[in-house]
């Protein structure tokens, strides 16, 4: 019987390319931003609830945005005043708008409640305390721009059903106008709640056009690229309820994930055909990176 024989680089032919890919994989994941590598471990490990959407106006249901984080200030008689909002992206971030952690110092993040006067809510309630504010470098209280902040936490989170990080939206492009976008906010109509309303994305030039008209000195340079505007779908009857904010705008990708978009910069309450100006998330990636997913 013959016996086969192989010549040298017939053997190593499969094995060198087996290498190759594995090589290539590694390098495609390396070169992945930091924001998209977190995203795909968030998504991996979402526990899937099918919660029904909550009116608007009313509180959202616990675990409906397990994000939303509210913000407090601590007094001088050691009770905790809710000022602001945000959005958990992390272990030991949340992200909101500069203008509330510029002014004043917040000491505390609570998570895991949506309506704060319903005591049955306490049990699945989260409470940290604020290890350090970052605030974006080229932000200042005369101006709307740049106004995006980060709140560091002392400890990590402990993920449940009613507390989760939200995904970051890291294209380039705004997302479409059939998109299914929510707006989701501490204090809305005035009360102890965290409400979501939904929400549609206005091109620039539109939303230019309708700030044309109005002179202040928050955005004295008009609508920026690092801005996008949004209006809501279905208004409210009280057009001047007063919402403590700022909203959160994220994405509906389906089965209970969302991409953050925007956080709630400004507008002009009273004023149904204005919309409202955020902080467009995607721009502003490298700042939000080296903070909170910093390169070893």
């Amino acid at each position: 019987m013959k016996t086969m024989a192989f010549k040298p680089l017939e053997i190593l032919f499969i094995p060198l390319f087996i290498l190759a890919i594995c090589n290539q994989r590694t390098i495609a994941q390396a070169t992945q931003r930091p924001a998209v590598r977190a995203c795909a471990v968030l998504d991996n490990e979402l526990q899937h609830n099918m919660i029904p959407y909550t009116p608007e106006g009313s509180a959202a249901a616990p675990g409906e945005f397990p994000y939303m984080a509210l913000i407090g200030h601590q007094k001088e008689n050691d009770t905790v005043v809710f000022l602001c909002s945000g959005a958990l992206i992390d272990k030991r971030f949340v992200i909101t708008a500069a203008h509330c952690i510029k002014n004043g110092k917040p000491s505390v993040v609570r998570l895991g409640v949506t309506n704060l006067d319903d005591p049955a809510q306490s049990n699945g309630m989260v409470e940290l305390k604020i290890k350090a504010l970052h605030v974006h470098p080229n932000y200042t209280l005369t101006s709307a721009y740049n106004d995006i902040g980060l709140v560091e936490l002392e400890n990590d989170v402990n993920y449940s059903s009613l507390v989760y990080p939200v995904c970051l939206f890291t294209a380039a492009a705004i997302p479409l106008n059939n998109t299914e976008l929510y707006s989701t906010r501490w204090g809305v109509n005035g009360q102890n709640i965290v409400g979501a309303i939904h929400m549609r994305i206005l091109p620039i030039p539109l939303c230019r056009d309708a700030y044309s008209k109005f002179a202040n000195r928050l955005f004295a340079d008009g609508i920026r690229t690092t801005q996008l505007c949004a209006h809501k779908v279905n208004q409210l009857r009280d057009e001047c309820a007063v919402a403590t904010g700022p909203m959160v705008l994220v994405e509906d990708v389906g089965l209970n994930k969302y991409r953050l978009v925007g956080i709630d910069s400004f507008g002009i309450r009273c004023r149904s055909h204005v919309p409202d100006v955020l902080t467009r998330i995607s721009e502003y990636l490298d700042f939000i990176e080296n903070i909170v997913w910093p390169s070893k």
